[in-house]
């Protein structure tokens, strides 16, 4: 009886608060769209990629107008530390907490352990820092693109031009011990294998734990080998070759670098000068290249980005104008909107985003370090001696090693 009194209170306030609409649900679709950069802070890359790239990303939604689908975005800043299985942790706790894209991993362990991951849970990786060209080999994946330059592209034109000298034929190697100097040593002695040349020796030096290559560097210029093979990056890279410089290898060898960065010259420009490498990008090549690096430059105090640093606004950028065409943030979906899409931009020349293998092809450069003397400008230490086409910059869609499971 007492029920059946107060019904009719209880279906008017039931009538009462039908009348006003229930408060929106901050669920995945509602809160702010998050880029994880997952970057070196400060160890040997933090200068070549590190709070530039955090910066440069910030550029990229900042010029993207800070909101896509009428949601923020938010930059994370994650410090990898060169450690693989910490960054997996991280990249994983980043996806659960709303990222949907992670970027940079500068470090080849970390970039395959986050791509893992990536995989794992269905999120974009898009990898501009790490080089081991088994991110679009052996360890493809539908959610893992590859952005900026791989070991492959390095070894093609670096390596090739080497060894297709009569003193280039032989080879002594110092490499890192882990996933992106070991596919740096392979696809290098393949590179000079073709040209007719032979890998001598490769020393591998446990990397993070060294700074002193001396014993590698003497062993190196007693082998008789006519070229040093340097393939290692960021202050590695620094380290040996001033060393190599101090124990006279320079003048009993040749030394070719696998990777260097415009931060490596900057660093060291008597050690540098006079040596031809690789980049994907170099900020004083043209005017659309320089209107972007006067832009950083004025929010880095006057440094000069790396082409790593570039790589990552123009991902950034891309991604976002796909996020945009296709109105979600669904990882399924976007890859489907850029597999074999092609664009050009202040970055990438002729780019295209390679359905085959994840593979983001555009033109390369071939560049001429400076010597002081010839620059007219800071950092202006490149010129620019040849520029290779996308489709012979990367390794060919019909040799691709990617085992395609999507």
């Amino acid at each position: 009886m007492r029920f059946s009194r107060s019904l009719p209170a209880v279906l008017a306030l039931a009538l009462l608060a039908s009348s006003f609409p229930a408060p929106p649900a901050r669920g995945a679709d509602s809160g702010p769209i998050k880029i994880a950069v997952i970057t070196d802070m400060s160890g040997v890359y933090a200068a070549l990629a590190g709070p530039g790239a955090i910066e440069a990303t910030k550029m990229a939604v900042e010029d993207f107008g800070g909101k896509v689908l009428g949601r923020p975005i938010e930059v994370l800043t994650i410090d990898h530390r060169n450690n693989g299985p910490d960054a997996a942790i991280k990249a994983r706790e980043a996806y659960d907490g709303g990222a949907d894209l992670a970027l940079d991993m500068t470090n080849s362990a970390v970039a395959l352990a986050v791509a893992a991951v990536a995989k794992e849970k269905k999120k974009l990786a898009i990898v501009t820092g790490g080089a081991s060209s088994a991110l679009t080999g052996a360890n493809c994946n539908r959610y893992t693109y590859h952005y900026a330059y791989d070991t492959y592209a390095l070894a093609a034109s670096t390596g090739a031009n080497v060894a297709a000298q009569s003193n280039g034929k032989t080879w002594y190697a110092i490499v890192p011990n882990y996933a992106f100097g070991t596919a740096m040593l392979a696809d290098f002695t393949a590179a000079i294998e073709r040209k007719g040349g032979k890998m001598q020796k490769a020393d591998l030096y446990p990397f993070g734990s060294t700074t002193d290559f001396s014993s590698y560097l003497l062993s190196a210029k007693n082998s008789g080998a006519q070229v040093l093979g340097l393939f290692n990056a960021g202050l590695d890279t620094t380290n040996s070759m001033k060393q190599a410089k101090q124990f006279g290898v320079d003048k009993v060898m040749k030394i070719a670098v696998g990777l260097l960065f415009l931060t490596d010259v900057d660093a060291l420009p008597d050690v540098y000068a006079g040596s031809r490498i690789t980049t994907s990008w170099y900020w004083n090549y043209n005017s659309e290249s320089r209107k972007w690096a006067d832009k950083y430059a004025k929010r880095m105090h006057g440094l000069r980005p790396s082409d790593i640093q570039a790589a990552d606004y123009s991902a950034a950028t891309q991604w976002l104008d796909a996020v945009k065409a296709v109105g979600t943030t669904d990882a399924d979906k976007i890859q489907q909107y850029l597999d074999n899409r092609q664009f050009n931009d202040f970055y990438a020349k002729g780019g295209e985003w390679r359905g085959r293998d994840h593979r983001v092809i555009h033109e390369m450069y071939v560049v001429d370090v400076l010597p002081k003397e010839q620059v007219k400008e800071p950092h202006a230490w490149f010129k620019v001696v040849q520029v290779i086409p996308p489709g012979r910059a990367f390794r060919p869609e019909s040799a691709s090693t990617c085992k395609k499971d999507w």
